[in-house]
């Protein structure tokens, strides 16, 4: 698991991609647990811990469908069938991954660091700024693909998670 965890500091500072990480279903599994963990590690104290695992288990949901869907669109444009699905595991490992410590990380700087909302604010976009990039990173090594797709494809997971958000909490307060 060091060694995991090497490999996921490693995609925060844009040297490996999630081809480095193993192709095992125990360490998705394991990164799952984790992100419902540090969900519970909430930044703002009137959120409950139900409304928060809501929010890491549907991002969790989004994020693994729309990595098997990319990956699917992937194949299919190129012909070339399972070379890109085969890597869903490596993938969703290095995106929840990265999403666990970025909200680790988060949560600790917004909650012990700074009390000024301003200042919170501040962090939390950069912090969220720094994780676009990183996504982008991982949807480039991924899909074989530039940079500037791997971005735009990480703001597109972005937007459609906050739409699905969006939707889902309209449904609820009805």
């Amino acid at each position: 698991m060091i060694l995991n965890l090497k490999i996921f500091l490693d995609i925060l500072m844009f040297s490996s991609g999630p081809q480095d990480l193993p192709s095992s279903s125990n360490l998705l599994k394991a990164i799952i647990l984790i992100n419902i963990i540090i969900g519970l590690i909430s930044v703002d104290p009137n959120t409950g811990y139900t409304l928060s695992i809501f929010f890491v288990a549907i991002y969790m949901l989004v994020t693994l469908i729309f990595i098997k869907l990319c990956l699917g669109i992937k194949d299919n444009s190129n012909g070339t069938p399972n070379l890109y699905t085969s890597r869903y595991i490596q993938v969703s490992s290095g995106t929840l991954g990265v999403h666990a410590l970025v909200a680790l990380f988060a949560s600790i700087v917004t909650m012990y660091v700074f009390t000024d909302e301003n200042s919170i604010l501040l962090i939390f976009l950069a912090i969220s700024l720094y994780a676009w990039f990183v996504n982008g990173h991982i949807f480039k090594n991924a899909l074989d693909t530039t940079m500037s797709i791997g971005l735009g494809i990480s703001l597109l997971h972005n937007i459609v998670y906050v739409f699905i958000i969006m939707i889902l909490v309209q449904v609820l307060l009805i």
